[in-house]
């Protein structure tokens, strides 16, 4: 059986053969130590393992963690698992898979047992409701330059319900999200760097102070910034950042470097509203300038139907991109 079990010539996850050749079973033999040896003869080993403490086979925690589940037809050390783990893989196989829903169905991975190939016994959540459980970078894993991201039905009916309560000038700003159809055109890597706080008023001054932490960090717009010897502090030492801070007056400026590391959910997108249609260009003269550019390309350019639509977030003069559909 062993030329049979094609567990140690091929990958696990991608079917694919190794590369390296996988070493004779005297080899195999010949490496094994005293501990090895002895459980080779156990063929009851499998069910021992039974009588142990259940762990997850995902994070190896116990029941103290959280219910244990058996959602396959795996036994030993890979019969159980918590539910919410579970459901992180199934999140992971989303986020590889391509964004065309129909492709969802056809990755069987989150359905079936990479190990047992058995179904799962308990459904596995729909798309919508994967998505609803996603986090910031997660989803900006999904997201790439032409990716569509479209506002489903339930999400635009509550983010409707939500604005009633809301000033006019929020309204504007979050109705663009309602049964919204976005066109990513470009996707950049998040470069802030160091970051300069203009403060006028000595009661802003005074809550900064308050707010920043031992280690000299404050959390704005939920992000965490590490206070800076420059600017206003210039040259002080960081054993000394605080106390200076505090003799400080207004107006100053203060410097702040971000304190987490950054991810693909800190990026910066663009993208093109499909559902909001605009009468005319802001600049005609731009849009003018910028087909007969195209023009002098493409042959025909000239017969294309012109659409503007809503962007953002870029400068409302401004024309962004350029879509052939």
């Amino acid at each position: 059986f062993f030329d049979r079990d094609m567990r140690h010539q091929t990958c696990n996850v991608c079917k694919s053969k190794f590369s390296c050749a996988p070493p004779t079973r005297h080899e195999l033999m010949a490496s094994f130590t005293g501990p090895e040896i002895a459980a080779q003869p156990s063929m009851a080993r499998s069910d021992d393992m039974d009588d142990e403490a259940p762990q997850c086979r995902f994070c190896f925690g116990g029941e103290e963690d959280g219910e244990l589940i058996s959602p396959c037809s795996c036994s030993g050390g890979q019969k159980f698992v918590h539910l919410r783990c579970l459901r992180q893989w199934q999140r992971m196989v989303l986020v590889t898979q391509p964004t065309h829903p129909a492709f969802f169905d056809r990755d069987m991975r989150h359905q079936t047992c990479n190990v047992c190939k058995s179904k799962f016994s308990c459904a596995p959540p729909t798309r919508h409701e994967l998505m609803a459980s996603f986090t910031g970078p997660e989803i900006a894993a999904l997201i790439d330059t032409s990716s569509i991201i479209a506002s489903h039905e339930a999400f635009s009916a509550e983010t409707e319900r939500q604005m009633q309560g809301m000033p006019t000038v929020v309204q504007d700003q979050v109705k663009h999200w309602v049964r919204a159809v976005l066109l990513i055109t470009s996707v950049e890597k998040d470069d802030t760097g160091n970051v300069l706080i203009y403060v006028d008023s000595s009661e802003i001054l005074q809550r900064m102070r308050d707010r920043l932490s031992e280690e000299l960090i404050l959390t704005l717009r939920g992000r965490r910034w590490r206070l800076l010897p420059i600017f206003a502090l210039q040259g002080v030492e960081q054993p000394a950042l605080r106390d200076e801070l505090t003799k400080l007056e207004t107006p100053c400026a203060l410097g702040f470097e971000s304190a987490e590391d950054a991810t693909c959910g800190d990026d910066q997108i663009v993208a093109v509203n499909l559902t909001r249609p605009l009468d005319q260009a802001p600049d005609r003269y731009q849009v003018a300038m910028a087909m007969d550019e195209v023009c002098q390309k493409y042959r025909g350019a000239s017969q294309l139907q012109i659409m503007n639509f809503i962007g953002g977030p870029v400068d409302t003069t401004a024309l962004s991109c350029c879509i052939v559909l």
